[in-house]
């Protein structure tokens, strides 16, 4: 086994458990040869929760879990979009121990589809994190709203390693609090935001392969130069999987054209997740009523094969 542990850290509340069980499936099924530590904050999980993480990483001795319950006082009153636990990752460095160097943060809608033990040692001198380039990164808007260059990128913070020495040298968590409560006026994407901004010139953007969103595939912009090879690679060679707004675990939104990857660790559960409705009452009723008559795609539309033939034909 390799000797040097990897750090993975997850924010959720107590109802998102379930779905991180899924990504930590996929974390142990591609790591049985490394150590990972697997780091849950929030601010309160419930004992059948505890049960159920326990309960995965038993069969796995290379894996330990940490779960660690957040004090978020000083995040209250910042924009919260998504939820307060989203903000949660800009206290990794304060909560995580000094002997931990890097962790990669990952949302609930996540995937590992391979080994990625590359990533913890890759070059990181003077950077305070890595991460995909985002959709928003495509849109003027973001760029005039937060005001710097287009040149730098705008990047997706859900799947995110952190340079956890450089943000304690530089006292980054309290810096980004800061400048979100000094911007809550024109902040959108909150923590987002505000790591974007804050980090612009401290940032590696990876290759689109550890993090795979579904824009890539339906977008033309990238079955051309700089990006078509890295697309190539999504379908070759997948990395991280980000379900970004296509929850696997809700029947409307589970679209994704790598759905089948979500599938697979959830079927290797020992209690697999059960897929919900968004709508109820008597909204269900009819969408019940019109699965029936017009079934809901299980899965996109598009193909792996299908991205395939268009890199092919765009060369």
């Amino acid at each position: 086994m390799n000797s040097q542990p990897m750090h993975v850290a997850f924010c959720v509340n107590d109802a998102y458990i379930p779905y991180i069980t899924v990504t930590l499936m996929s974390i142990a099924e591609n790591h049985k040869d490394d150590e990972v530590i697997v780091h849950v904050f929030s601010d309160y999980i419930s004992q059948d929760q505890r049960t159920s993480l326990d309960m995965l990483v038993e069969p796995y001795p290379n894996l330990t879990l940490s779960i660690q319950i957040v004090n978020d006082g000083s995040l209250r009153g910042l924009k919260d979009t998504w939820t307060i636990y989203a903000w949660y990752r800009v206290l990794l460095p304060q909560y995580l121990s000094s002997e931990v160097h890097r962790v990669l943060y990952l949302d609930a809608d996540t995937i590992v589809a391979g080994n990625i033990r590359e990533l913890f040692f890759m070059d990181m001198s003077d950077k305070a994190i890595a991460c995909v380039v985002d959709p928003e990164s495509f849109n003027s808007e973001t760029y005039s709203r937060l005001k710097y260059d287009s040149s730098k990128k705008y990047v997706c913070t859900g799947v995110m390693l952190m340079n956890l020495d450089y943000w304690r040298e530089k006292d980054l968590s309290s810096t980004i609090i800061k400048w979100g409560y000094d911007h809550n006026d024109i902040i959108r994407f909150p923590d987002q935001d505000t790591i974007n901004v804050l980090c612009q010139d401290t940032k590696i953007v990876l290759p689109l392969r550890y993090g795979i969103m579904d824009y890539f595939f339906k977008n033309d912009l990238f079955y051309k130069e700089p990006y078509a090879q890295e697309l190539r690679d999504c379908i070759e060679h997948p990395a991280i999987i980000h379900y970004a707004g296509m929850n696997p675990w809700k029947r409307e939104l589970a679209t994704s054209l790598m759905q089948d990857e979500w599938e697979k660790y959830n079927k290797m559960l020992p209690h697999p997740v059960k897929k919900e409705y968004i709508t109820k009452g008597w909204n269900l009723v009819k969408m019940y009523i019109w699965n029936i008559l017009h079934p809901y795609p299980k899965t996109s539309t598009l193909t792996r094969g299908d991205v395939l033939n268009k890199l092919n034909s765009c060369q």
